[in-house]
């Protein structure tokens, strides 16, 4: 027996905003960027935000590099993980782009 696949959302070129951090290593934000759909554990009422987990060494690089666009003023492109590992109604990104 296989599992159904992960459904997992993106988002195209946006700004960051509302960036902030929780005690557990959650670091979450908002992009204005339009999302495809989101997986069904993303709450709707906060359906633009992503999370990322730096309690792991792959999640503190991508928060540094999310710190670093959003103070530079960079649009990112944002691919979620499908789940909500981090925050329970907030998408796990898998990985994101820095615009250019």
């Amino acid at each position: 027996m296989t599992s159904a696949p992960v459904w997992a959302s993106d988002a195209q070129m946006g700004n960051i905003s509302h960036l902030y951090a929780t005690s557990n290593g959650a670091v979450m934000f908002y992009t204005d960027g339009a999302r495809g759909t989101p997986p069904a554990c993303q709450n709707a009422a906060v359906s633009q935000r992503y999370a990322i987990d730096a309690s792991t060494t792959g999640g503190q690089a991508q928060a540094a590099a999310l710190m670093t666009a959003y103070s530079l003023h960079k649009r990112i492109y944002i691919v979620g993980s499908g789940a909500c590992t981090i925050w329970g109604d907030t998408e796990t990104i898998a990985w994101f782009l820095v615009e250019d």
